[in-house]
């Protein structure tokens, strides 16, 4: 199955947003739909969890991601994403609580047209997690509707650039080449840029592992493909005390 870059699944929303505003007797673009679950993502939380890491004192794991980033910002074309992703999964910031629920105010404000707000929140979400991938591809969504370029093409980068550390090292189509998260939202993410809509999803266990199986659809070609995703970090989180 052909797998779409995050810049040509993007044009298909854009392309049915643009109109947006141009005319009031134009009818309402209808972009696809995000993805979000008909139940709670699993794992399901844990309101009493307070994530912190267990092999590494917090004050040291915010100092690492901060560097990291700090470099990141600065010379953008040699980011090490993936090793941002997991520095940040370390610090006390971390919560495997949030992502979900950016991931639905965001791609809300988003089907709402209400770029401005979309773009605010965005920016709100990411001054406190720069690697919440669903953030960047809003706001560059959003900033690219209100034809702010230099924004639009920084936040385009940041996502394709997450988005590629999450495939990175296997093609998620089993177990032993599963796509590794911090975040049950990376996978949503990750299904939204490559135009797949949802199915079915269920958690199953392997080799001391455990696994989001996501049966998607491409909605333009109905084949059905199951993609499988690592969640032994999301679901280690839930234990932290």
């Amino acid at each position: 199955m052909r797998h779409q870059t995050l810049a040509a699944a993007l044009l298909v929303l854009l392309a049915a947003t643009a109109v947006a505003g141009q005319s009031t007797q134009q009818p309402t673009p209808t972009p696809i739909p995000p993805p979000v679950p008909k139940s709670s993502p699993t794992p399901s939380p844990s309101p009493a969890a307070q994530p912190q890491s267990q092999t590494q004192p917090a004050s040291d794991a915010k100092r690492k991601y901060d560097a990291l980033l700090e470099a990141a910002k600065k010379d953008g074309a040699s980011v090490d994403y993936k090793a941002l992703r997991l520095a940040y999964f370390e610090t006390p910031d971390y919560s495997p609580l949030t992502g979900m629920m950016n991931y639905r105010a965001l791609w809300g404000l988003l089907m709402q047209q209400n770029w401005a707000e979309a773009a605010k929140q965005a920016e709100v979400v990411l001054a406190r997690n720069h690697v919440d991938i669903n953030a960047h591809m809003v706001a560059h969504i959003a900033y690219r509707q209100q034809a702010n370029d230099e924004k639009a093409k920084y936040h385009r980068r940041w996502a394709e650039g997450l988005l590629e550390s999450v495939k990175a090292g296997g093609d998620g189509k089993s177990p032993d080449t599963a796509w590794e998260v911090i975040a049950i939202s990376e996978e949503y993410a990750l299904l939204r840029s490559m135009n797949l809509e949802r199915v079915q999803q269920s958690v199953m266990h392997d080799k001391g592992h455990a696994y989001d199986m996501m049966r998607v659809v491409d909605p333009r070609t109905k084949a059905e493909t199951t993609f499988f995703f690592n969640v032994d970090k999301p679901f280690s989180a839930y234990l932290r005390k």
